[in-house]
């Protein structure tokens, strides 16, 4: 199935929303038959010259009590002058249980905030990082809590690790005795210590997900969008991994080379810290969660040309010996920024 026009129409209504719908363009239709799983994401234009964007989501990862807190702390965010899309309301709820076309929907409505940006500059980088120091503020204050988890914890599930890859590569004998035991070894202090205070950190809602395909510069300010991976995440690991993210993932602006890259993330940090400053608990643990994320970033073990991964397999020696190096180096290191 697809989602039409009329559909789109047909659901306006209960969103307050009276206006014809004259034009839609697809940024997501994507269906899942075997998992009945649908999503999707659509801007709208409208007769009145509005553009939104409607979300038709029936998705197990994404229940409707789920969709609802995660629009709820949206538009907090937005009711504390963060620029983000205005959610349009449905009976006192942001999220509206929808049958359309015989298959009940979860259905969210919201202003169209802006082009997304295609690539990074330290100027850039550091707005982002204030961008979130201002977020996590706000939640912080406001004791603001989504529960359910987000994607950047160090301890735990997260999404740019390869810790555990890079264990069963050891386990499999694939890495030298000697390197992955004293890898290891270091990443076991590292991770003891933050296991030690992580339950006493500061854990807050999130928008969970700052990639540059999620923001837009309105020329009145940096713009943050799409709310599906907010959730609860430790504020500290939260900054530290989502950084280096930004910093080692997005695309580069013109001029810029991966030699740049450490340049960004500090650029990231310190406008971070212009909004929020890090608790003594936090300031513990900063140089060790740095060092984890740094030395087992998840690119660095997989996927790209000169991952552990590919080395192993092209079974080039110098090659893998070095990366090792550099991985023990980082993980050793008691570096912050």
């Amino acid at each position: 199935m697809s989602i039409e026009a009329k559909d789109i129409q047909s659901v306006l209504p209960f969103f307050n929303i009276d206006a014809d719908v004259l034009d839609i363009q697809f940024f997501i239709s994507r269906v899942d038959e075997a998992a009945s799983d649908m999503n999707f994401i659509i801007k709208v234009i409208l007769a009145d010259e509005r553009a939104l964007v409607v979300k038709f989501i029936k998705q197990a990862r994404y229940p409707h009590a789920l969709i609802e807190a995660q629009s709820r702390f949206s538009e907090h965010l937005r009711s504390h002058g963060i620029l983000t899309p205005r959610r349009y309301a449905c009976g006192g709820r942001y999220c509206l249980a929808h049958s359309v076309q015989g298959v009940c929907f979860d259905i969210t409505v919201e202003d169209y905030l802006g082009e997304a940006i295609h690539a990074i500059d330290h100027d850039l980088a550091f707005s982002i990082g204030q961008l979130m120091g201002k977020n996590h503020g706000i939640a912080e204050r406001g004791g603001l809590h989504i529960n359910h988890h987000s994607l950047f914890g160090i301890v735990g599930y997260n999404e740019v690790m390869g810790y555990d890859e890079f264990l069963g590569f050891g386990n499999e004998g694939l890495i030298d005795d000697e390197w992955f035991r004293k890898i290891c070894v270091a990443c076991d202090k590292k991770l003891n210590r933050i296991k030690d205070v992580w339950d006493d950190l500061p854990r807050y809602a999130t928008q969970g997900d700052y990639a540059i395909d999620n923001l837009t510069d309105t020329g009145d300010g940096l713009g943050l969008f799409d709310y599906n991976n907010a959730g609860d995440e430790v504020l500290v690991s939260d900054m530290i991994l989502e950084g280096l993210y930004t910093a080692r993932e997005m695309d580069l602006a013109d001029g810029l080379t991966d030699a740049d890259r450490p340049g960004l993330f500090a650029a990231f940090a310190n406008g971070y810290l212009t909004q929020r400053q890090f608790s003594e608990a936090e300031q513990s643990v900063f140089s060790d969660i740095c060092a984890m994320a740094k030395g087992l970033w998840f690119t660095r073990i997989l996927y790209r040309d000169d991952s552990l991964e590919a080395l192993l397999k092209r079974q080039d020696r110098a090659g893998t010996s070095a990366l090792l190096q550099a991985i023990y180096d980082d993980v050793a290191s008691e570096a912050t920024i």
